[in-house]
């Protein structure tokens, strides 16, 4: 977590969405690392996606770390096609080993795109296949090569701005939204 979190490198007071966050265990460590981060933990699952989950993680980082977690945690319910989160509101947002679990991943990336500030960033840390049809051991789902994400992120408006190699074929790719003028249908580059 300690170069996912480098990497982020999220500032004191900025408003983080994660898309498939679950109870947030990521999330609520990098709030315990950086001052007043406000964390929106979307997911599609309530039983995981929940105040009581989130509190007990935050219990738990507390007793832990021995120190009090300055963070704020708003769980939000979506959809396999929506996140349901607020628009333009975002500093970052993070899809942390979870978007080749999307089933419709496009329609989620579409839907981010609003949910950024026009200077946001989307990270996404994924496993990467080295061969198109490589599954996840994890889950069984297909994973992405590197060009299959890169492709869909430009079909959805957005931009790569950068990579960073993690570990064991886990990439993190920086991203930013592309200005999208929706009377012409256009997108450019800002």
């Amino acid at each position: 977590m300690q170069k996912s979190l480098s990497i982020y490198n999220f500032k004191p007071n900025e408003v983080i969405a994660s898309i498939g966050a679950s109870s947030g265990v990521w999330e609520i460590w990098f709030a315990s690392q950086v001052e007043n981060l406000t964390f929106y933990l979307q997911d599609i699952d309530p039983l995981n996606c929940n105040q009581d989950e989130i509190n007990y993680g935050i219990n738990y980082y507390e007793k832990l770390l021995q120190k009090p977690i300055s963070g704020k945690f708003i769980p939000i319910i979506g959809t396999q096609s929506k996140t349901n989160l607020p628009e333009e509101i975002f500093d970052k947002i993070l899809i942390i080993n979870s978007l080749h679990e999307f089933e419709m991943p496009e329609f989620i990336l579409q839907d981010i795109h609003t949910g950024l500030k026009s200077d946001g960033k989307l990270f996404i840390e994924e496993q990467v296949a080295k061969s198109s049809g490589e599954i996840h051991e994890g889950c069984g789902k297909r994973l992405f090569t590197e060009n299959e994400l890169v492709e869909i992120l430009n079909k959805c408006g957005f931009e790569l701005i950068d990579r960073h190699f993690k570990d064991d074929g886990v990439l993190i790719f920086k991203i930013k939204p592309l200005e999208i003028n929706l009377f012409e249908g256009k997108i450019s580059r800002s």
